[in-house]
């Protein structure tokens, strides 16, 4: 048993041609040569091995595999892109995989500015930037939010594909589906599986959509109903501009209007 500062954990002949895992920070660290297994305790202690950073109260390391558990106020982060906090988490600091649970907030940095992404559980590989979340996650970024039993981030492409549920919101915009997809670079979001937009000032339904956030525009496809307070309009496409309060139907439409 050690109490110590620093320990370097890759100093094994075995481990020779792999890349050093260093602890940071440790109050108490014990090593167990029959498992090969470090348990290490610090307020908090740190593993890190290059960029990849696990910290928490209490990790236990298996340094054969390069395999991890960790507990209590656990932050994993690799350089200043990608952070994920949990109440716990277990993984792979060679592969960077890491399953995150209790908690789990993380937060991405991306051309476009913040995401955030938060869920109970979340699987989270830092070497592609991608996590999928469950459980019932949300992500914002800018002035939106997106809710969803399932939520897949794409840091690299700046993508999310949300299932189960999922519902958006941009200000006084509320659109539900059955499954979308946002380009947050594009900032285009596309929903398909029984589409509903809600705003103030009316309403549509249609099977598919595409959100044009920076134009403020929807356009919603297949069997399109839009409503504006009694008025009704049905087309095969319609275009909304919602802050514009402008209606704009292409192909088959029937206008239905109400003095």
């Amino acid at each position: 048993m050690w109490g110590a500062a620093a320990v370097l954990l890759a100093a094994w002949p075995w481990s020779a041609w792999a890349q050093a895992v260093e602890v940071e920070d440790a109050l108490r660290a014990t090593y167990e040569a029959a498992s090969d297994t470090w348990w290490l305790e610090g307020d908090p202690v740190r593993i890190r091995r290059g960029d990849l950073v696990v910290e928490a109260r209490t990790v236990r390391y298996r340094a054969r595999q390069g395999d991890f558990e960790a507990t209590g106020g656990v932050r994993v982060r690799r350089g200043a892109e990608l952070e994920v906090r949990a109440d716990r988490a277990e993984g792979s600091v060679r592969e960077g995989r890491v399953l995150l649970d209790g908690g789990v907030h993380a937060t991405y940095l991306t051309g476009q500015g913040t995401v955030r992404l938060a869920a109970p559980r979340a699987h989270v590989d830092f070497g592609r930037r991608t996590a999928r979340a469950s459980g019932g996650a949300r992500v914002s970024w800018a002035e939106a939010g997106l809710e969803a039993q399932e939520v897949l981030v794409d840091g690299e492409a700046e993508v999310a594909v949300a299932l189960g549920d999922p519902v958006v919101r941009w200000r006084e915009v509320r659109l539900l589906a059955g499954a979308m997809r946002a380009d947050l670079r594009a900032q285009v979001l596309r929903a398909e599986g029984g589409v509903r937009l809600e705003h103030p000032e009316g309403m549509a339904h249609g099977h598919e959509a595409e959100v044009l956030w920076r134009e403020r525009v929807a356009i919603l496809r297949g069997q399109v109903v839009a409503r504006r307070g009694t008025d009704e309009l049905r087309a095969d496409e319609v275009r909304y501009a919602w802050e514009r309060g402008v209606l704009a139907a292409t192909g088959r439409s029937r206008v239905v209007v109400h003095p």
